[in-house]
């Protein structure tokens, strides 16, 4: 009974371990501006520039092609505005290390939006993207980790920063000292 018990122990942990993986997106306000600010926003240039460690020019190829298609559809107003997207959070890991281990990859910078005819700031944020994973589920998807990345870093400038106007120039408390 004893070694029964044991085998499903190890084999549940080898299950686990070959389907562990989860992601989450973090933002904040640098420089928050007004609602009828931001829903003027139309986003006609995207800049990036990578300021890690290790130059990586498969990151700032996939990040500029993933922010010009998702701002497109979601930076839709009236005002030309120029996003520059400046990383300062990224290190390449080692898949095959991993599988056991287990890692973590983040992808984080700050998005300003300018405006292109008269340069005045239209919000400053930072937006980071974590993804933490192990076994062979995450293997497989951190194989292709800068598209990944890149793909959610641009959804969650749109979906928290644009769509929702999550972030404005003067947000409701969370919480209060009442």
């Amino acid at each position: 009974m004893y070694c029964r018990n044991s085998v499903s122990v190890v084999f549940l942990g080898m299950v686990c371990l070959l389907l562990a993986a989860c992601a989450s997106s973090d933002l904040a306000t640098v420089e928050p501006v007004s609602r009828g600010q931001m829903s003027t926003v139309r986003v006609t240039k995207v800049q990036v520039a990578i300021k890690t460690p290790r130059p990586n020019p498969q990151l700032k190829s996939a990040l500029t092609r993933e922010l010009t298609a998702q701002l497109a559809t979601c930076a839709r107003g009236t005002t030309p505005h120029v996003a520059r997207v400046v990383i300062n959070e990224f290190e390449e890991k080692n898949v095959a290390m991993s599988i056991v281990t287990g890692d973590d990859i983040e992808l984080g910078g700050i998005v300003r939006f300018t405006n292109v005819a008269s340069g005045a700031p239209a919000g400053e944020y930072y937006v980071k993207e974590s993804f933490f994973w192990g076994g062979l589920e995450g293997a497989a998807i951190m194989s292709n980790a800068i598209k990944n990345l890149s793909r959610d870093f641009a959804k969650s400038v749109c979906n928290n920063v644009l769509k929702d106007r999550a972030v404005l120039a003067e947000p409701e408390p969370i919480w209060s000292f009442q």
